[in-house]
């Protein structure tokens, strides 16, 4: 479990090592400030009865909600929400978030004591602990909202886009994609994507990569339910997949889709003609290598006719630049999830891209190419939290015309 955590770090750290050293930074001077008004409070000469009852109190309901985020984590498998058995990191975070609550609380106390004691009034208590007690509410809501309404909430993101190289006269194709399943046990959410899907009456279905959690690699329980969902997927035209960043091999890939109907491009293309629409699916396997997948791109491409139309299929947005030089006409890929989980204001916290959060979800336009990242459906795995907060799972449905 601290293995796996420890990995996690150390990639972020050598992805942001400027956000890492900050943060770091910060959290070291908060903790000194921190323990600094802890010990003052402590040794207080003149610290009151009232004093230490509100600091009690504090100490009780930080306890009780504490104990409230332990039990929200362990009741997620057993409401199908997620499947993690490792919830010692999203437990300490959620305990760090509360204790700098607590804290907070005690310095307001204090300062709020000390200013009225100067202006000859009585000494808070039931405000503070009022205050404390509603920030943890809140907090309590937005944990809520992260690990069981949001990761239910799927969106279906509808775009009508036209291409040069389709015809204006004929119907536009219409292309569902799903990404990042990271399936562990079948789950609310699959049964909700399979639900919409078909609701919408695709020509196409594309699948853009990591079909199983980085923690169920090796299980034949995840694989089963993946097959599963797979081929409940149906569309006249065709279902393709390419290989993402958890199916590092072909037998791994190979075990989780022959039998099932889905086609799996490998470095090769495959072109389909949709009400005398013409396209071409080019599928790139990813190995987060941009020298060795760019090679493969340009090999995937040659022998292309220059008017045929183009769609990309690569599971991180991280050979844009490549595509655009190939004249690609449409790139679809996820590996973000859109950060997955999300500050006000701010945005992606980590997308896993080169790029940073320049394309961390959404539509975008490089040259005479587009690209749309989608925020997948699922969750990263190991001991990272199984939540979603301010990027709903994301289903993408693109009409493409001339």
């Amino acid at each position: 479990m601290w293995t796996r955590a420890i990995d996690q770090f150390l990639f972020i750290l050598w992805r942001y090592p400027s956000r890492i050293i900050t943060a770091t930074f910060l959290f070291g001077m908060a903790g000194i400030a921190l323990s600094a008004g802890a010990s003052l409070l402590i040794r207080q000469r003149q610290a009151t009865r009232a004093d230490w009852i509100v600091v009690r109190r504090l100490a009780a309901f930080l306890l009780l909600f504490c104990l409230a985020d332990g039990g929200l984590l362990l009741a997620l498998p057993w409401l199908r929400l997620s499947f993690s058995t490792e919830i010692g990191l999203p437990l300490l975070a959620s305990a760090l978030v509360r204790l700098l609550l607590f804290w907070g609380g005690a310095w307001v106390g204090m300062i709020a004591r000390w200013r009225r004691e100067r202006r000859g009034m009585e000494k808070p208590l039931r405000s503070v602990v009022a205050l404390f007690v509603l920030c943890n509410v809140l907090f309590t809501a937005v944990q809520v909202d992260a690990y069981v309404v949001e990761p239910l909430w799927v969106e279906t993101t509808h775009l009508s886009l036209q291409f040069a190289d389709l015809d204006p006269a004929l119907p536009p194709v219409r292309v569902v994609q799903i990404s990042d399943t990271h399936i562990e046990r079948s789950s609310y959410r699959e049964a909700s994507v399979l639900k919409r899907v078909s609701a919408l009456q695709p020509d196409i279905i594309v699948l853009t990569g990591d079909y199983l959690n980085l923690s169920r690699l090796s299980d034949p329980q995840s694989v089963a339910d993946f097959r599963a969902f797979v081929t409940q997927l149906h569309a006249p035209y065709g279902v393709y997949a390419v290989r993402g960043s958890v199916e590092p091999t072909h037998p791994s890939m190979a075990r989780l889709v022959e039998g099932t109907g889905v086609v799996w491009l490998e470095q090769e293309r495959a072109t389909v003609e949709v009400r005398g629409q013409e396209v071409t699916l080019v599928g790139v396997a990813c190995s987060h290598s941009r020298q060795r997948d760019g090679a493969r791109l340009e090999a995937a491409m040659r022998g292309v006719p220059d008017d045929r139309f183009t769609l990309l299929l690569y599971h991180s947005p991280d050979l844009i630049h490549e595509a655009a030089e190939l004249e690609v006409d449409l790139y679809m890929g996820g590996h973000t999830h859109g950060g997955q989980l999300r500050l006000p204001f701010y945005g992606a916290m980590v997308t896993g891209s080169i790029y940073g959060r320049r394309y961390v979800s959404g539509l975008f336009e490089e040259g005479n190419t587009r690209m749309l990242i989608s925020r997948g459906i699922g969750f990263e795995g190991g001991s990272m939290p199984r939540a979603r907060f301010l990027c709903r799972p994301e289903i993408v449905a693109l009409d493409l015309g001339g």
